[in-house]
This record gives structure tokens, C-alpha cells and sequence, in this order.
């Protein structure tokens, strides 16, 4: 009777979650909403600052109390490089306008039909998460808490610190593999190598640290399998990952979209092109 339970609550997480939900170390997906203000704001237009997204509506629990937190932290933190964005949930222009003057709040208020939403795979208000300078995501808070500010603040804080210009540390080289295994199994050995620095990576990230290199090293580890096997559709996924991870969103669309030529019906190719908002062809022709 458990199991079934199990399989039931499996099948309904299947059925209801979001098909491109993102996780924390992966690019924030791009959006282009309209604002209260009549402007249109583009979140790619916002590279090199830092980002906060504030899923919200009127009517969402303790909305008010959050947004002046936010608003209050966009002040002390704007001319460091923080932004604020509100995106309100399928609520009138007017009366996101009057909310925001209400609570006199300063921060861009934008209006989102569902399609940021989606794509941020948020199921409930309200919801934050947090970009980094480089477009990656770096935090998540769901719901609301007084005590979420303070973790809110530290880590915008510490992604104001890190700037473009950061040197990232040398890189020890990949290992050579023994000539004597085929080149198709070394291949293979670089994509698991890889996998296992992005899984090490992703860990560090969700408990708060540095990924300490990491995912540099799954991407040296991936192209020296792509140099065996070049036509290898999951080296070049896992290598778009890898890119994602450190910041590259344009090199990773490239990566899957070279494993859709290799493979036109890899779902997973195609479902991280749409996530990052990446034209495609099905099936994708030869450039």
C-alpha cells in the first residue's frame, strides 16, 4: 500500500511540477516583460548587476511587508549593482501601480502573463531568486520568512563582491588516459569525470560555498572526451551544462545545439535550448 502511495505522489509530482523548472547554479532563463512604468524590461539587459526576482501578488501573504523589505534593500545596495524586480502575477497595470504607491515602493514593477513564472518553475507565492552578476542563479527562497532577509542580504551582498574581473585559478590538466583503452571508452571515462565534478560542484553551491572549481574541471574534462568522440551527443550536452554552470549561456546553446545534429530527437537538448530561450530547427539542419 506504501509503494503505491509513493507511486501516486511520484506520478503527481510528474503530472503538476514545471516542465523547465531551473535549479541553483544553472542560468537564469530570459525574459522580456512589460512594466507598470510602460517600459519593457529584458533581464539579459541586466548582465553585470545583480538580480533579484520577486515573484508576487496583492493578494499573496505578507506581499506588502516583503516588497518594502526588498525596496529598502534596493536602496542601500543600487549603487553597488543590485537591481529589484517585481514581477506581479496576472494582476492589472493599475493596480500594481497603486499597490507600489501605497507602499511607496521604488523598485521596477513588471507584469508577467505567466511566462516568467513558468519558466522559473514557481508553483506558489511568493517567490525569490537571486542572480548573480554573470546571469547565474545563486539562491531561492520560497515563501516568506522575516528571517529569509538577512540570508537575502548576505548573499546579494557577496555576489556584489565578485566582479567580471575575477581571475579564476589555474587549472590542473586532465590526466592522460592509457593508449591502450579505445578511444570511444576514454571518451566515456571524460563524461563520467565530468558528471561527478558538476555533482561535487551543484553540492558546494546548494550548501552555500564556492563551487571551488569545479565545474572548470568538468569542462576540461568533457572536451578532452569531445576530442576523442566528437560525435558523441552526450559529451556535448554534458559540456553545455558544464558552460551553463560557469556562466556561458551563449557557448552552451551552441553545445546543444550541435547534439541535436548529432541526435534530432534528444529531448533534453531541446528542452535546455527552450529554457535559454535558444532558437532551434526540428530537425536542425547542418550550418
Amino acid at each position: 500500500m506504501r509503494a503505491c502511495a509513493c507511486s501516486l505522489t511520484l506520478a503527481l509530482l510528474l503530472v503538476f511540477s514545471p516542465a523547465w523548472a531551473v535549479r541553483e547554479g544553472e542560468s537564469a532563463p530570459d525574459f522580456s516583460l512589460p512594466s507598470v512604468a510602460g517600459d519593457t524590461a529584458t533581464l539579459s539587459s541586466l548582465r553585470e548587476k545583480v538580480v533579484v526576482l520577486v515573484f508576487w501578488a496583492s493578494w499573496s501573504k505578507n506581499a506588502s511587508t516583503q516588497l518594502k523589505e526588498l525596496d529598502k534593500l534596493e536602496r542601500d545596495l543600487g549603487s553597488k549593482g543590485l537591481v529589484v524586480l517585481g514581477l506581479n502575477q496576472r494582476e492589472e497595470a493599475s493596480q500594481v501601480a497603486d499597490f507600489a504607491d501605497r507602499y511607496q515602493l521604488s523598485m521596477k514593477m513588471l507584469l508577467d502573463d505567466g511566462t516568467a513564472k513558468r519558466a522559473y518553475g514557481v508553483n506558489g507565492l511568493p517567490d525569490l531568486w537571486i542572480a548573480d552578476r554573470k546571469g547565474m542563479l545563486r539562491a531561492h527562497f520560497i515563501g516568506y520568512s522575516p528571517s529569509d532577509l538577512e540570508k537575502i542580504r548576505a548573499t546579494v551582498e557577496e555576489a556584489l563582491a565578485v566582479t567580471e574581473t575575477e581571475e579564476k585559478p589555474a587549472l590542473p590538466a586532465v590526466s592522460e588516459t592509457p593508449a591502450a583503452v579505445p578511444p570511444k571508452l576514454q571518451a566515456y571515462a571524460h563524461l563520467q569525470m565530468g558528471a561527478a565534478h558538476i555533482n561535487i560542484g551543484d553540492a558546494f553551491v546548494k550548501a552555500g560555498y564556492r563551487d571551488f572549481g569545479h565545474f572548470d574541471e568538468a569542462l576540461r574534462e568533457f572536451a578532452a572526451g569531445l576530442l576523442l568522440d566528437p560525435d558523441n551527443p552526450d559529451l556535448h550536452i554534458w559540456l553545455g551544462l558544464a558552460l551553463e554552470r560557469t556562466g556561458d549561456p551563449a557557448s552552451a546553446g551552441r553545445e546543444y545545439r550541435a547534439a541535436l545534429k548529432l541526435d534530432p530527437a534528444n529531448t533534453y537538448a531541446q528542452d535546455s535550448l527552450r529554457r535559454l530561450g535558444v532558437p532551434w530547427m526540428a530537425p536542425p539542419h547542418a550550418e
